[in-house]
């Protein structure tokens, strides 16, 4: 697989002149050959043609060649199992999530309870293989146009040793065998118009048919940090809320709510959903061992009366359960304003969509794909509802 990425350095040792008056911020493209790993052979690259058939691009192909994609189709991926509690699958890993972080953060005495917490269960996941890589040579070229990108990969394919022999003679032909590219949705992007402006080119290597596009899930969990930031600080209506989100990160980083306000970066956002969702599910857990318990009021009161790991289990799930459905939410909604408790919805939300990030982010870092392929659809919707539909599009 190619993966590969701009790279802007910002040479300030650099003097403009009159006769050399350039900038000092440079634009170069960096890449990297990722062997497939995972007992990959060539056979099983071995279907540029049969893709091409099916593309949409191909001005050749019969209408009902073209593959459709439903919404049914990408929930049916992996089909959920609901067992006797009524747990699904997205509430099973929020209840380990509570009873995660209460080990993990709680009062020490919850820390005997280490071994019991393990991992979620698992979806699909991808063997655990150590991935190597070949680093290409940086090219100064700015992959900022669907051209610049043709030939940054023109140039990245030469370097390996593939393309076409009728150009170029000391390459091999691909003949019917995929390449992998992957990168972030701009890359993406470039590359689905380079491939439609090609697609009238007589040879496969002209029109790139051989291209299968691997979209970056690094720039996926950045764009899922993002529409946190646009939902909860940028939209300035849900501050109106005490317990809105910068009212909780103002406690954690004081110093430095203007540039959270301002000018996200994606570590920095990153860090306030998980210290902030962290804090937010202890609270969640005070609040339900006082409605259990008697004489109960903080998570100290409740460690000493050295609750067991089965006490625990039932309360995670009556936690995540409190939630209800998506239709009972929404009824939740409808109802006549004075009727309604609107802090509490907006709670809701909040734990809902920040045990979400907690969800696709566990799946990234524990190579569980089956794991990130059952949040696609949320997250396609929160993509859409914040702006970013071209994500919502590309996914």
């Amino acid at each position: 697989m190619y993966a590969y990425n701009n790279l802007d350095i910002d040479l300030k040792q650099l003097v403009p002149t009159a006769e050399n008056p350039q900038n000092t911020l440079v634009h170069l493209t960096t890449g990297t050959m990722i062997p497939l790993e995972h007992q990959i052979t060539a056979s099983d690259l071995d279907c540029s043609d049969f893709l091409w058939k099916k593309h949409q691009n191909n001005l050749d192909a019969r209408p009902h060649d073209l593959p459709r994609v439903t919404f049914e189709q990408l929930l049916e991926l992996h089909p959920k199992t609901i067992p006797p509690d009524g747990l699904h699958r997205r509430k099973r890993f929020n209840a380990w999530k509570y009873l995660s972080d209460l080990v993990e953060f709680g009062p020490p005495y919850f820390q005997k309870f280490k071994k019991n917490v393990g991992d979620p269960e698992v979806v699909e996941a991808i063997p655990l293989v150590k991935t190597t890589q070949v680093p290409m040579r940086t090219l100064d070229i700015s992959p900022n146009t669907p051209g610049t990108n043709a030939t940054a990969l023109e140039a990245f394919f030469k370097g390996a040793g593939v393309g076409d022999p009728t150009i170029i003679a000391s390459v091999h032909d691909p003949k019917n065998l995929v390449m992998l590219v992957s990168g972030d949705l701009l890359t993406v992007q470039h590359l689905h118009s380079l491939r439609a402006s090609r697609a009238e080119e007589s040879t496969s290597w002209g029109r790139m048919q051989f291209i299968v596009l691997v979209m970056g899930l690094f720039h996926l969990k950045m764009a899922c940090a993002d529409s946190m930031w646009r939902i909860f600080i940028h939209n300035k209506a849900a501050q109106t809320d005490p317990n809105n989100l910068m009212a909780h990160v103002s406690q954690i980083r004081p110093k430095e709510t203007r540039k959270i306000e301002t000018k996200l970066g994606f570590r920095r956002m990153h860090e306030c959903i998980q210290h902030v969702g962290i804090v937010s599910r202890l609270e969640v857990w005070r609040i339900a061992a006082a409605t259990k318990m008697l004489n109960v009021t903080t998570l100290d009161d409740f460690a000493k009366l050295e609750p067991d790991w089965e006490l625990l289990q039932e309360m995670a799930n009556m936690i995540v359960m409190w939630n209800g459905t998506s239709a009972k939410f929404s009824r939740m909604r409808t109802r006549k304003s004075g009727e309604r408790d609107k802090q509490f919805e907006n709670m809701i939300l909040h734990e809902e969509y920040f045990l979400l990030y907690e969800e696709i982010l566990h799946g990234l870092n524990h190579g569980d794909i089956g794991h990130v392929e059952t949040c696609f659809m949320p997250w396609i919707y929160i993509f859409a509802g914040c702006g970013k539909h071209k994500y919502a599009a590309e996914m």
